[in-house]
């Protein structure tokens, strides 16, 4: 009978631990050679915070301790100060477990911080500290929890994350250190319940005089537990139509949802114009400083200032959110090198769609004293989403005169297309106790008060309820608005779909091609942008207009079948590559191109009536 009893407990035992885990990341570090950085070698899982793989922000791989030999991530000072982000992909549902080994020399420190964004710097969900003498300090919802860890040998630092439940366990070598919920931030309660990225930074308490210097092995992170994210689908990929001058025609536009949770979307109409013009861009660089925590980093300034209204400008029409300049905001902690930007939504650009961004206004309120610099940079960025921006569009260097509005004359004007413009300057402040970026008096607009010390973008403190004093001058004709959507936001339920409507109107087009494109801005994790390309053919009918030539080509891109149609009587058609070599020559108005390889292509479509020229894209 008792063999019986130990062999059913032991079964008892053998299933209470049995999970069911579907690994997404598992990484000894020992097939990279020694020397070599984690973000250059394995970019799908690892960057840097100003996203530069191989610099001294990188882990890089040495052989002088390991978890399981013979290689590990060291964490330290050397070449610069190690700022590693691991990614974990904005997981907004299901349950994880995520972890991985340390070793923490005596006489060096350790930290980490998981952030609720993979894109780093927005939202802390919680920091570690590994204190010199063995302790550890954790930093939660807003209060500082205290335990202890091994020195001089490896020990696991293990998170169980439920997203679904909102919850999460920190185990230090296998000891509970705390369960609290995982949409808490580091310094406050309540946040944003997603898992984003960790950040593995050579990082010290501040005013302790410790160093940091640390080692990582074993990287460890897996699903227990399936999440049901929303997925966007859309059938068509692509829309094209092809309607004679001053007519109307509709096409449909399905949006899917194919996940297990419920899907917003919001549309946003984007006009191919003249291509974008811009000056050369650059990479953006770390601040170099250790105190992150962007929010309570910042002090608005205690002076007060007199209302300044802004100059007055001859501007078709300018975007901002901020009304007259009354405060300015400064660092605590010095050297900070901030960029400040408003962001103006496809709602406030697409009216404009077809003008140009030639001046952008800002108030500078202080300047560092000499000889320390001041020269600063305009930058424009595309659209990204709602916390952070897409690509970096237009740089241009400026060197303010002191506390006043600053005119910066574009060299390159920036075309407006419809989408998201972020508008904002860089800076850095040298001097303590001063305060650079002016301020309206409040109340702050949701995008009117973005900043970043990094990759990663926050926004003022609710204490700074201030929007910052930029404005960008548009001149120009805005283009015939040719494309609408209907409707323009939307909610669709797991296996549902929902129809949209896209409206084409001819009036005021010309004999031509036009392009743009309907980006859907949804909460689906994986893509939270999706973009249908959109391609309007106008052509010419009537007595008056045999001579002019229509042609369509779709769709457009294209993966496998190109077709031509035209109005006209086709003798030749052609296809030539980017380097002018000529991909085919004949009459047929449905071509195979499958076999193409992914890039632009040229087609030359002579007909009786003329000569018609346009490209497409094969993907």
């Amino acid at each position: 009978m008792k063999k019986i009893l130990l062999i059913c407990l032991g079964l008892l035992l053998w299933t209470g631990v049995t999970k069911s885990q579907t690994v997404l990341y598992e990484d000894n570090l020992d097939a990279y050679a020694l020397n070599s950085f984690l973000a250059v070698v394995n970019p799908t899982w690892w960057t840097t915070w100003s996203n530069l793989p191989g610099g001294g922000e990188d882990i890089q791989i040495k052989n002088t301790f390991s978890h399981s030999a013979p290689m590990s991530g060291s964490a330290d000072k050397t070449g610069g100060q190690s700022d590693a982000i691991l990614k974990l992909g904005n997981k907004v549902s299901g349950s994880y477990e995520l972890k991985w080994f340390m070793y923490v020399e005596t006489g060096k420190c350790g930290y980490y911080n998981i952030q609720h964004f993979q894109s780093p710097g927005t939202e802390w969900a919680f920091e570690l500290y590994f204190r010199t003498n063995g302790t550890t300090e954790l930093l939660a919802s807003g209060n500082t929890i205290t335990g202890t860890y091994p020195k001089d040998t490896w020990f696991e630092a293990k998170q169980e994350i439920d997203l679904g439940a909102d919850q999460i366990k920190l185990y230090i070598n296998g000891v509970l250190l705390h369960t609290w919920p995982f949409s808490d931030q580091a310094t406050v309660v309540g946040g944003t319940k997603q898992l984003g990225g960790v950040d593995f930074f050579a990082g010290e308490k501040s005013g302790s005089g410790e160093v940091a210097g640390y080692f990582i092995d074993d990287v460890y992170f897996a699903e227990t537990a399936s999440g049901n994210d929303p997925i966007i689908s859309v059938a068509p990929t692509s829309v094209s139509e092809w309607l004679v001058g001053g007519a109307s025609g509709t096409k449909d536009l399905t949006v899917s949802n194919i996940g297990l949770s419920n899907l917003t979307f919001d549309v946003n109409v984007v006009y191919d114009v003249d291509a974008m013009k811009s000056s050369p861009v650059k990479s953006e660089t770390g601040n170099g400083f250790s105190v992150k925590r962007t929010l309570t980093n910042v002090s608005a300034d205690p002076s007060i200032h007199a209302v300044t209204p802004g100059p007055v400008s001859d501007a078709t029409a300018q975007l901002h959110y901020d009304g007259d300049q009354a405060s300015a905001v400064g660092w605590n902690t010095v050297p900070a090198t901030v960029t400040v930007a408003a962001r103006f939504t496809n709602s406030m650009t697409l009216p404009y769609a077809g003008l140009e961004v030639t001046s952008v206004e800002v108030y500078v309120n202080n300047l560092n004293a000499p000889p320390a610099p001041n020269l600063m940079k305009l930058r424009i960025y595309g659209m990204g989403n709602t916390y952070e921006p897409g690509p970096l569009l237009y740089e241009q260097n400026f060197a303010p005169v002191g506390t006043s509005w600053e005119i910066v004359t574009l060299t390159t004007p920036l075309k407006v297309t419809g989408e998201d413009l972020w508008v904002g300057y860089n800076f850095t402040q040298v001097d303590a106790g001063i305060f650079i970026p002016g301020t309206d008096g409040g109340p702050a607009d949701p995008n009117g008060d973005f900043l970043s010390t990094g990759v990663g973008w926050s926004h003022l403190s609710p204490g700074l309820d201030y929007n910052w004093s930029i404005r960008a001058n548009l001149v120009g004709t805005p283009i015939s608005q040719w494309l609408s959507v209907t409707p323009m936001t939307g909610a669709v339920a797991p296996a549902a779909n929902k129809p949209l409507v896209l409206t084409f109107t001819t009036t005021s087009l010309v004999i031509g091609q036009y392009h743009a494109s309907v980006k859907l801005l949804s909460n689906d994790p994986v893509t939270p942008i999706l973009n249908v390309p959109v391609t309007l053919d106008v052509v010419g009918v009537g007595i008056d207009e045999v001579s002019k030539i229509g042609v369509m080509v779709y769709p457009n891109p294209v993966k496998d079948q190109l077709n031509i149609v035209t109005n006209g009587t086709i003798r030749n058609i052609s296809i030539t590559d980017f380097s002018g070599k000529t991909i085919f020559k004949g009459i047929s108005q449905c071509i195979d191109i499958s076999a193409l390889s992914k890039g632009v292509y040229f087609v030359k479509v002579e007909t009786a009536q003329g000569i018609s020229n346009t490209k497409f894209i094969k993907n």
